[in-house]
């Protein structure tokens, strides 16, 4: 069966249910190839009898000397369809050791995202035969359900909605249409070397593939779904198995996880580490993590990290985070009641408000100097209320502050006496009196 625009009419009508609202405008990621062309196509003759708000966007990587030529293509196709074309220019250029793709991808994603507004739709080109490769690049590369669920029909972008309403179309198909239509389209040079993964695959397996299995790429897309539902499926356990497990600050009790079968504890962390936001573990390195935090002795804080992320263990709890990075604990700043301090490095960021009778206290006709220092060891000081001095090692402990964070938070000091330490203590003698201004501190830290 050809490919006309009643089946991406279908699509829509789809998408529209999935969003439970009308969408605002389409967008069409138009780089001027085939697949693309065919789409910003049949959405133009949508948009002559269905009257809604059409644009098109191509990015320009920069990576080709014919670059500028592909964004005069498209904007004269553009002019042709009275489509309302925008082009955004990116930095896709990658360092060593780095995927020439996923930069490129990555950069140009980057650059849908900070276009959309609230309800608007971007639609891609990604028909049958990119599923299918997508799926064998994932499985080749030992993905598990959520990788080899390839590319979902939808999913949130930015402040709008990423569409593929081609998935189930084929290539030769789309093909078809554009010769029927006698569309003219890009073809990028790139697409024949096969030093890039997919164009290895494209190039010179698939063919092979397709010549032994034709329905090769139906049957892949439809394991891909099988695969997204299975995803789906964990993705519920795992969430039953979190229920109240992981507190404000997204930390992870560990005794409501250690009762778990070993699979479902992978899963478990799986699911809390996508949540908040990080990159996964290899399969090995979650092993690795599962066994550490799960298997150290009670009076261990055990250590896991990996490109993108890191997993620390304190009093029974999991912690996670971006790698914390190195900083100068020698810096002093000078501290202004009232005004927000970034500090150094990735250390956070230090607010003070005014509360009457709550807080820090500091006379201003004393002139005292107010600074911001990190802790170096042996500090003490004398918490509200208290008769004698307590070493810091033992307030934070009392507090229950991570070993990792002690001697990144910030200590203010009044005239060289300790007089604060955000989220812990206030000092005496710097305690506001019921009559008397504070300043209420909040340290937030950043990693």
């Amino acid at each position: 069966m050809p490919f006309t625009p009643d089946q991406l009419h279908d699509a829509i009508s789809t998408c529209r249910q999935r969003l439970s609202v009308m969408p605002k405008r389409y967008w069409i990621a138009y780089s001027g190839g085939m697949d693309s062309h065919v789409l910003l196509h049949a959405m133009a003759v949508l948009r002559d009898t269905s009257r809604f708000d059409l644009c098109a966007v191509h990015v320009n990587h920069g990576l080709h000397s014919q670059s500028g030529e592909w964004a005069t293509h498209c904007q004269h196709i553009c002019q042709q369809l009275d489509v309302p074309l925008t082009i955004m220019s990116v930095d896709a250029a990658h360092e060593r050791g780095q995927s020439p793709e996923a930069v490129a991808r990555d950069a140009r994603y980057a650059a849908f995202t900070e276009l959309l507004a609230d309800g608007d739709v971007l639609m891609t080109g990604q028909h049958c035969r990119d599923q299918s490769e997508t799926f064998l690049l994932q499985a080749l590369r030992g993905a598990g359900p959520r990788g080899l669920s390839a590319m979902p029909i939808s999913s949130e972008l930015g402040k709008g909605v990423l569409f593929r309403p081609l998935l189930s179309v084929s290539h030769a198909e789309l093909l078809a249409y554009a010769r029927t239509h006698g569309l003219a389209w890009i073809e990028d040079p790139s697409n024949a070397d096969t030093g890039f993964d997919r164009n290895f695959l494209r190039q010179t397996l698939m063919p092979g593939l397709r010549e032994r299995w034709p329905s090769l790429d139906a049957t892949l897309s439809r394991v891909a779904s099988q695969q997204a539902e299975a995803h789906q499926l964990l993705d519920e356990m795992a969430r039953q198995d979190c229920e109240g497990l992981v507190d404000e600050s997204g930390s992870l009790a560990m005794t409501g996880v250690a009762v778990l079968s070993l699979p479902r504890q992978r899963n478990v962390l799986r699911y809390w580490l996508s949540g908040l936001g990080l990159a996964l573990p290899s399969a090995r390195k979650l092993e690795q993590l599962q066994h550490d935090m799960f298997n150290a002795a009670q009076d261990r804080n055990p250590h896991v990290q990996w490109q993108g992320g890191e997993v620390r263990r304190y009093r029974e709890r999991l912690y996670a985070m971006s790698p914390l990075q190195a900083f100068d604990d020698s810096i002093c700043m000078d501290w202004i009641p009232g005004q927000a301090l970034r500090l150094p490095g990735t250390t956070g960021i230090l607010l003070s408000h005014p509360v009457k009778g709550k807080g820090i206290c500091i006379d201003p006709q004393t002139n005292a100097h107010t600074e911001l220092r990190f802790r170096h060891g042996g500090e003490t000081c004398r918490p509200q209320g208290k008769l004698h001095h307590t070493s810091l090692k033992k307030l934070f402990q009392q507090a229950g502050i991570p070993p990792w964070l002690r001697n990144r938070m910030p200590l203010l000091f009044v005239d060289n006496e300790l007089a604060a330490i955000p989220g812990v203590c206030i000092c005496e003698p710097f305690v506001a009196t019921a009559d008397k201004t504070g300043f209420e501190l909040e340290w937030t830290p950043v990693n």
